[in-house]
């Protein structure tokens, strides 16, 4: 079965599978095929392919239920606002690489470094690169957070584990099991305090790291402040159930001339970021990602 599924897939890319009624019509053969098969499956996305598996546990059933990549806005803001002559993508929480495989093969003159602690993940991701054959990705195994220390990763990717969104996160707080073991945790700051970015470099760093995103963003503020730096982050529940979570920690960028937009460019305060996650209802756990940046952006979507 899994022959027959992965030609269909071939005859029919998913690129192809651009309008709604076409991707319903491939849901439903996923839907009647999807007991009998195991995967990996190669999706083809025009620009790039990606392994997905058919099994709940694994995010990368979103490609065969959705026939998309996660966060179409949000990439093609990023390769939108990245046109300097040097310009740095910086991936935290890369997962398998729906992000940095896009960016890497559409914005020109590109470095992308792919943090992901993830012990699975690193393994798709480094899948998906070799299937591409991209070499504009570096792949680093470390969590990023506002200090340099080793850490608890909870690997909640588990076979057993029906998880639909999360890859893991950073924790002090549980014991180390064969899920749940150690790893380093660094500041962007530091990691990169012996790379001169010229004065050509833009950089655009997305951070969606399950409630670690504020302390990757206070251990990033050398580079956010000196060069032409955007950040793309996912504000959460999470976020604000951290025990030193402080609003300070975003309005201190606002201070300094920098501003805060949604995926739709509508520039928002600190109170509206807040007000977003005090409006959810108990079932959902993020207001979605919000942009802080010095520049003026483009948010014009586009198929690319």
């Amino acid at each position: 079965m899994d022959n027959l599924f992965q030609t269909i897939c071939n005859i029919f890319p998913a690129y192809k599978l651009d309008k709604k009624i076409k991707k319903k019509i491939f849901y439903i053969f996923f839907s009647i095929c999807k007991i009998f098969l195991k995967g990996p499956f190669i999706l083809n996305f025009g620009n790039i392919k990606i392994y997905s598996y058919p099994a709940k546990s694994d995010y990368t059933r979103f490609l065969l239920t959705r026939v998309s990549i996660p966060d179409p806005r949000e990439r093609n803001i990023i390769t939108q606002n990245l046109k300097n002559k040097k310009n740095i993508f910086i991936d935290c929480g890369a997962n398998a690489g729906f992000y940095s495989l896009d960016i890497a093969t559409k914005v020109q003159n590109v470095t992308t470094y792919a943090f992901e602690p993830s012990k699975h993940e690193r393994s798709l991701l480094k899948n998906n690169i070799d299937l591409n054959k991209i070499t504009n990705i570096e792949i680093i195994e470390f969590a990023v957070g506002d200090k340099d220390d080793d850490v608890i990763f909870n690997d909640t990717r588990d076979k057993k584990i029906k998880n639909s969104s999360g890859g893991g996160f950073v924790t002090r707080e549980i014991p180390e099991t064969e899920n749940n073991y150690k790893v380093k945790i660094v500041t962007l700051d530091n990691f990169f305090k012996d790379m001169n970015f010229q004065n050509n470099t833009s950089i655009f760093i997305k951070i969606d790291i399950e409630g670690y995103d504020f302390k990757a963003i206070n251990g990033a503020k050398k580079i956010i402040l000196k060069y032409d730096s955007t950040v793309i982050f996912e504000f959460s529940k999470m976020i604000m159930s951290q025990h030193d979570y402080s609003i300070k920690d975003i309005d201190f960028f606002l201070q300094q001339g920098f501003k805060l937009y949604d995926i739709y460019g509508t520039e928002i305060s600190c109170k509206d970021l807040e007000n977003k996650i005090y409006e959810l209802d108990d079932s959902h756990n993020t207001c979605g990602n919000i942009i802080l940046s010095k520049k003026k952006l483009d948010f014009n979507f586009k198929n690319n």
